[in-house]
């Protein structure tokens, strides 16, 4: 018996120096780790700790005045950074702390940031102190926006992309095309605001985009409807030209001409007169003023940007086979012209130069004139398709060279650049349309153009 309890103590012995030895290990490690933790605070006092981050930026191991004005350079870069604003593929230029009043709250941030790993209790204040050697802590502190800058700001997007929803409407010679209204989603765009800003490209010569998020509410008739309706449905034909690069006022007169010839009607025989349609063009007619061809300069005038949507629609009556009555080519064939092949163009001028063309179809048509995006597309629809295929060629293209004309310097003056005037050289060429169908092929000629040549003047000595 007493030989049983002896070994029964002995084990009871070891098993109590095992405790001790386990728990006199895990005092160890606390006071080492609390030892560690008191000299890391230590270190680090009065210094936000290492690994913590504003936006992308690290503002770890530095004391206040160090961390004000790292956050205030932080602050300065990404709010007076450019932005572009983008919808419809045009551009708006903004820069934060100016069109917006966007700020940072500097002090707040530094708070935000000093107390990381100092707020909460002792298991708190280690849990978050041990997590900053795995990933770094992004301090959530959102950008304000003055709300009378960023209201005037948005008051500006408004007028620029919302418009209202329109049914489409049958009204005499006309179809009036549906339209899908548009509305700035304001919450969106303030979540693409901040986000844009934050995230600041690498590079500095990169301009960070924000595509205004829009709600879309779509019309209760459509224009499909009403061509349905007027069983003229089919698509004859379709041009489209390029609007990249052209200045804001030959924009605005290129969209308000397109408008005013949009969904006209020609029944058969009927004759169409695109300086009926759109007027004179002027300041009077509600027309800005931009570049224009006059006299075989290039000048400014109102009207600016009109001959593009003329030229759209020539093109597009070509290819739907209409008989074309009147037509003129620019004077000069140059920059202002490329947007359509040469001796493709349509010149007006009202009183003088119009374009004329005659549905000399069995069926009525309808012509539709519509930017979209950046480019200005021409449908021609009507009450069945076309049974021939149409093709435009030029033949007999002849380039005439530009003059140089030499003007001598004026008392000696510098001038940086000699060229005064770039020469544009001047062309002739002949247009056919190519119609092909069941009973062969045909050409038809169309015109034999001429521009001018506009010479180059330099300057010498």
């Amino acid at each position: 018996m007493n030989h049983r309890n002896y070994y029964s103590k002995k084990k009871s012995d070891r098993k109590n120096k095992k405790i001790g030895r386990f728990l006199i290990i895990i005092l160890s490690v606390f006071i080492a780790f609390m030892i560690a933790y008191s000299v890391d605070s230590f270190f680090y006092r009065n210094k936000i700790y290492p690994n913590v981050h504003l936006f992308q930026y690290g503002i770890g191991r530095l004391n206040e005045a160090q961390a004000l004005e790292k956050i205030r350079d932080i602050s300065n870069e990404i709010l007076n950074n450019s932005l572009l604003v983008v919808f419809e593929g045009k551009e708006y230029r903004i820069i934060p702390s100016e069109d917006l009043g966007a700020s940072l709250n500097i002090e707040k941030i530094f708070q935000e940031g000093y107390s990381v790993a100092r707020r909460g209790n002792l298991w708190n204040r280690i849990s978050e102190r041990i997590s900053l050697f795995s990933k770094p802590l992004q301090i959530s502190e959102s950008i304000r926006y003055k709300e009378e800058s960023f209201n005037l700001f948005y008051g500006k997007l408004q007028e620029w992309v919302e418009r209202p929803t329109r049914d489409a409407q049958l009204v005499s010679s006309k179809v009036i095309s549906s339209e899908v209204g548009v509305e700035i989603n304001r919450i969106e765009l303030l979540k693409e605001l901040t986000n844009t800003i934050i995230n600041q490209p690498e590079s500095s010569d990169i301009v960070n985009k924000i595509i205004i998020p829009v709600n879309l509410q779509k019309p209760l008739i459509s224009t499909n409807e009403i061509l349905n309706q007027m069983e003229t449905n089919q698509l004859l034909s379709t041009y489209e030209t390029s609007l990249a690069g052209k200045e804001e006022n030959t924009l605005f007169n290129i969209k308000k001409a397109a408008a005013d010839a949009n969904g006209i009607i020609l029944k058969p025989g009927e004759t169409f007169f695109f300086n009926q349609l759109i007027g004179p063009a002027e300041k009077e007619d509600g027309y800005k003023e931009s570049i224009i061809i006059s006299n075989g300069q290039f000048t400014s005038g109102y009207g600016g940007g009109v001959c593009q949507v003329s030229t759209t629609i020539y093109n597009a009556a070509l290819l739907a086979n209409l008989q074309i009555i009147e037509r003129y080519n620019h004077s000069i064939y140059g920059d202002a012209t490329s947007y359509v092949p040469l001796g493709q163009d349509s010149a007006v001028f009202y009183g003088y130069k119009d374009l004329k063309f005659k549905n000399n179809l069995e069926q009525q048509i309808v012509i539709f004139s519509e930017v979209e995006k950046d480019k200005l597309i021409v449908r021609i629809l009507g009450e069945q398709s076309l049974d021939v295929n149409i093709k435009i060629i030029t033949e007999d293209k002849q380039i005439i060279d530009y003059d140089i004309i030499e003007l001598k310097r004026k008392n000696g003056n510098y001038i940086e650049n000699r060229i005064l005037q770039e020469g544009i050289p001047g062309y002739q060429i002949t247009t056919y349309r190519l119609i092909t169908g069941s009973q062969g092929e045909r050409r038809e000629f169309i015109s034999r153009d001429q521009y001018i040549s506009v010479p180059q003047k330099i300057i010498v000595d």
